[in-house]
């Protein structure tokens, strides 16, 4: 088997790191690997060994599960090379399901075992047989499951990664995250469970079972029941293992070779892709039909969310027959919501612009003769672009038109009657789609402007009243005699334990973000002075046991990339590294804003341009204030503090109302009185 190697971009990516940083193990860890002898241009490494190494020392910002994992992908990317990625990934899959069924690790010879455990060739027999001739098949299998620590994540492990293996044909009809995010919040998958404790989902047009297995996303397997057509015999078993190993018992899914078969009448919910055809072989007509055949096998209350081309759902159309075909089944009362989606959903086909439509057997009265028509094809979708658009058709399934009701944040409810079905007009919602989605600002821009004027008038009888109470701000400053405070340096602080030293943690990028309990504050937060990140505390829980949380008063401090201190007042943080904490100790004459205040000002704090390292924090030099200046300096700092936070507030909201006066004077939908004799 031929050996993996790395360069030093790829040992710093597998690591989280820049760049530098792996040149710098390099010099400073004698035992780091050596490159193969004999590579031209740049080094090459070991990837086994560089994983090894990698765990051993523990260094870098990725964890151990992730090295494992990909130690395991290394070495399997070395056998796809030897042999056909397809099979290979085909073969792993089916001795991880055996494993699976079996609870026990593979012997040497697994087809005996297949034979009894699956005699009908429903998920693995065939792979198996026609396996390529590796030199230990179970040996793989147990070093996938190390890495994932169990069957079903080693087998979402290798899927996702198959065109590292040389078969990216598999992920061609995978869609983007945040758009299965609205496929399956469309679906109302959650709703349903709460409401009737079970739920049977199909999926006409499987493809490799992502959609079916994206809707077990944070639910019980045993709780939902799926139907799934499939002509291609390998396909086919490839879904049954995902649905297996996935936690669905066997007897809570089908899927059969047929389209539509007679299984999808008993559903009660249906995600689908149409499947893919090049622009100049799409027929309009042929895609309509597919989405009539699943409206007609839709039962009483059965909802279907379906990805199409643009060019067959929303875009305007030529052919005659295409044209009826749409007007019929938009008259129909069945199709609830159209959503024109941005390009890229499809990311193994950048150039496809996509389309979904939701469709609903015996909606609610309120919503005939209406559509809600939604563009987001003008922005990209996100996560919070996804969850708004979801809900939008989620409250219009449940409520329909209501005078007093909820205006969508990413559509338009639009009458049946004003879209020119006849011709094979566009579906887009009346107006540009930056328009339509501002309307609704736009008519409350004069509200909202109101509103932040009378926050600032509040905010400057805030500042008048703050003044009138103490007065003018007025330090009492004057000329200090004696002899200068001698300089004490962080080091010595900490010798004297005046102070004591916290570290920071490597935390993985995805388990912070906009949303949390604990705020995460690391070196970026510390030179913005603020922080949007936070963590869930199970999160937190789960992945960082031994992370120990801040306290009221405590800094953080960083010196890449540049120099700054974060006074932490609330607390209940996590301080990520390369940034560190600061607490003082109880008692102490220091107090966490005088300790800020001295740091901010150190002298010996800049990096020099042409340095390799900064200053060490240990070697940062303060003032040594006697704890009577210190009460002193604390009070100034005190009262400056909270003048700055009456202007800021000022500062914020004039911000606000800037923004709000010109943005409606450029889109034409503001002006004002001033200046007139009205």
């Amino acid at each position: 088997m031929a050996v993996e190697l790395m360069s030093y971009g790829e040992i710093a990516r597998l690591a989280r790191v820049e760049r530098p940083v792996v040149t710098t193990w390099r010099r400073r860890h004698p035992d780091f690997p050596a490159p193969i002898p004999g590579s031209s241009g740049q080094p090459l490494f070991p990837a086994d060994a560089v994983i090894t190494w990698l765990l051993d020392r523990q260094l870098g910002n990725a964890d151990a599960n992730s090295l494992r994992a990909e130690r395991a992908m290394h070495s399997l990317a070395a056998y796809a090379r030897e042999h056909d990625g397809r099979r290979l990934v085909l073969s792993l899959g089916a001795a991880l399901c055996l494993r699976h069924l079996a609870g026990r690790p593979l012997p040497a010879d697994p087809l005996p075992l297949a034979e009894r455990f699956d005699p009908d060739d429903e998920f693995l027999l065939t792979n198996l047989r026609e396996a390529p001739a590796l030199t230990d098949l179970p040996g793989m299998v147990e070093q996938l499951i190390e890495g994932a620590y169990q069957a079903s994540s080693a087998y979402q492990f290798l899927l996702g990664n198959c065109a590292r293996f040389g078969w990216p044909e598999l992920a061609t009809d995978a869609l983007t995250p945040h758009l299965v995010t609205l496929i399956r919040l469309a679906a109302d998958v959650p709703g349903r469970l709460r409401t009737d404790g079970h739920l049977t989902v199909g999926d006409p047009y499987a493809c490799a079972g992502d959609l079916l297995a994206a809707l077990l996303v944070d639910q019980e397997p045993d709780a939902l029941s799926f139907n799934a057509a499939q002509p291609d015999p390998e396909l086919a078993r490839l879904i049954r293992r995902r649905l297996l190993l996935a936690g669905v018992p066997e007897f809570n899914f089908a899927v059969l070779s047929d389209d539509l078969n007679d299984e999808f009448a008993d559903v009660n919910a249906i995600v689908t892709r149409l499947p893919y055809q090049p622009a100049e072989l799409c027929d309009p007509a042929e895609d309509l039909a597919r989405i009539g055949d699943i409206a007609d096998r839709l039962g009483p209350g059965c909802t279907a969310v379906v990805v199409g081309p643009a060019a067959s759902l929303v875009d305007s159309l030529r052919d005659t027959d295409a044209i009826a075909k749409r007007a019929n089944l938009l008259t129909s009362g069945l199709v609830e919501a159209v959503v024109g989606l941005p390009g890229g959903v499809f990311p193994a086909r950048p150039g496809h612009s996509a389309a979904l439509w939701t469709l609903t057997r015996d909606p609610v009265p309120d919503t005939q003769g209406r559509l809600l028509l939604a563009d987001l094809s003008g922005g990209a979708l996100d996560q919070r672009v996804a969850e708004a658009a979801a809900q939008d058709i989620l409250l219009w399934r449940g409520e329909g038109h209501r005078r007093d009701g909820h205006d969508p944040r990413t559509g338009l409810v639009v009458p049946l009657d004003a879209l020119d079905l006849r011709r094979g007009a566009a579906l887009r919602p009346p107006g540009p789609a930056s328009v339509t989605l501002r309307s609704r600002q736009a008519a409350d821009r004069p509200a909202l402007i109101g509103e932040v004027e009378r926050r600032l008038t509040d905010a400057e009888q805030e500042t008048i009243r703050y003044a009138e109470e103490h007065g003018a701000l007025n330090t009492g400053a004057v000329q200090r005699d004696g002899r200068r405070p001698r300089e004490l340096s962080l080091g010595a602080l900490r010798t004297a334990r005046r102070v004591r030293l916290l570290p920071g943690h490597r935390l993985s990028p995805e388990h912070a973000g906009p949303r949390g309990h604990h705020r995460v504050i690391g070196a970026v937060e510390v030179v913005a002075q603020s922080s949007k990140r936070w963590m869930d505390r199970l999160r937190l829980a789960a992945h960082y046991p031994h992370v120990a949380l801040t306290e009221p008063g405590d800094l953080v401090v960083t010196g890449v990339p540049e120099f700054g201190v974060f006074l932490d007042e609330d607390g209940f943080s996590v301080i990520e590294f390369p940034a560190r904490g600061l607490r003082i100790s109880p008692g102490d004459a220091l107090t966490p804003r005088v300790l800020k205040g001295l740091l901010d000002t150190a002298r010996n704090t800049a990096r020099s341009p042409g340095a390799v390292h900064g200053p060490r924090l240990s070697d940062v030099t303060i003032p040594d204030l006697s704890r009577d200046e210190v009460t002193r300096l604390d009070e100034v700092l005190r009262c400056l503090d909270e003048r700055e936070r009456l202007l800021r507030r000022q500062t914020a909201l004039l911000t606000e109302l800037r923004e709000l006066a010109v943005t409606g004077f450029a889109d034409g939908t503001l002006t004002t009185l001033y200046g007139t004799n009205s």
